[in-house]
């Protein structure tokens, strides 16, 4: 399995990334090119979207947010391990394994944005959350507890991670517990969620039995897609199990 496709397991939340990434060898300097452009023509768009739409105080934290997101999408983007590129050294940035990553990445970044301006129309956590570097989960509140599937592809090598469980919810708080399972942890591994206006941030405590050495599941997520009851479904019954589903 390559990297490229290791990253594709977290494509749950960008289809348009899924497509973009998979095309990256077969497209052309110029081709690449013009899918970088576009990509990032529209992240702009609805960048000037949240400037008009956020609250001042909101919009000047999310632009130290946005810087560090473009460091992180031309470190990964740069990366010959992380693109599949045979490249010796950080790859040009007119390169076409550089342009056609980056624009996936932005693709990503694009729908988180989107997320964080919606409105919400539901008063529910259920649905898919994305955290824009390569963190997602899939949500589902129901009965005071928050059953979810979590996976996430960090880094330049990709570690990736997994993990379902049921955390137990509290209206903004929830705190998950690996207690009693066969995890391979020699400590107890917890997460905790706290709702933040649109955003859920999401901390790991010895959860290192779950993912690669440089991965975790840490991040600032929001809702950018609603979930169908036969998604629910598979999201409750992985929370169970504490299996994470393969697709």
């Amino acid at each position: 399995m390559n990297n490229t496709t290791l990253f594709l397991v977290l494509a749950l939340a960008v289809p348009l990334t899924s497509s973009s990434l998979a095309e990256a060898k077969a497209l052309t300097a110029k081709e690449a090119r013009a899918l970088f452009d576009k990509a990032d023509r529209t992240l702009n768009e609805v960048w000037t979207a949240a400037k008009r739409a956020l609250p001042e105080s909101e919009f000047n934290s999310l632009k130290e947010s946005q810087r560090a997101w473009v460091e992180h999408r031309d470190y990964l983007a740069r990366s010959p391990q992380f693109t599949g590129a045979d490249f010796h050294g950080e790859l040009p940035l007119d390169s076409p394994e550089y342009l056609t990553t980056a624009a996936g990445l932005a693709e990503e970044r694009t729908t988180w944005l989107k997320g964080l301006m919606s409105e919400a129309t539901d008063e529910t956590l259920t649905g898919l959350w994305s955290d824009s570097y390569g963190g997602g989960i899939e949500i589902v509140e129901s009965g005071g507890h928050l059953h979810f599937v979590m996976t996430c592809v960090r880094g330049r090598t990709s570690h990736l991670g997994g993990l379902a469980g049921s955390a137990v919810w509290n209206q903004t708080i929830g705190w998950f517990s690996d207690k009693g399972r066969e995890s391979g942890n020699t400590a107890e591994a917890n997460v905790s969620f706290i709702l933040r206006g649109r955003q859920l941030e999401v901390v790991g405590a010895n959860t290192g039995a779950y993912h690669g050495a440089r991965a975790s599941f840490d991040g600032s997520y929001v809702k950018v897609q609603p979930l169908n009851a036969k998604a629910q479904a598979k999201v409750v019954k992985a929370a169970k199990s504490g299996e994470v589903p393969e697709e």
